[in-house]
Parts: C-alpha cells; structure tokens; sequence
C-alpha cells in the first residue's frame, strides 16, 4: 500500500485564531485512511502565526481534495496552500 504525505501552510484571518483548536478540528475531517504526521505553530508577520499541518493519506484511496475542501471552510482558516506532496 503506497501512502503520500500532504504538508500544508494555514494561514489565519487574524492574530487571534487558536491553532491548537483548529489543528484537532482538522483531525475530525481525516478519512479512515488518514492520520496526523504532527503540526507546528510557526511565526508569520506583525505578530501573527501560521500552521503546519501534516498528513498522511493513502494515495490508491485519495480524498486530498474533499479534505481541504473541509480545511478552507474551518472558521479562522483565511487560505490553505500546499507547500510538500510526496510518496512515502
């Protein structure tokens, strides 16, 4: 069974939004075949943070797109990007 990782980049809609919160709301929206690879909150600018969020999914089974459909509709999320795709 192959697997691919998926990290990406969240960025806030304000200084405010509460990461840790966010990234186990993120959790819930996993299908069966997913799991957390680990996060970070990192600095970003004018005393914001950004999130890492890493994932694993099985790349016969997909769903990467549905999932960040989910991501970009969590209240607090401004964008989401990919910044790493790769087969493990």
């Amino acid at each position: 069974m192959g697997e691919v990782l998926l990290r990406y980049k969240v960025t806030p809609v304000d200084a405010d939004v509460d990461f840790e919160n966010i990234a186990k709301q993120f959790e819930s929206y996993l299908p069966d075949h997913g799991r957390v690879s680990g996060y970070e909150i990192k600095p970003f600018v004018f005393g914001m943070n950004l999130l890492e969020w890493a994932v694993v999914l099985d790349d016969k089974k997909g769903g990467g797109d549905e999932l960040e459909d989910k991501l970009r509709a969590t209240e607090g999320v401004q964008d989401i990007a990919i910044i790493e795709m790769g087969l493990l």
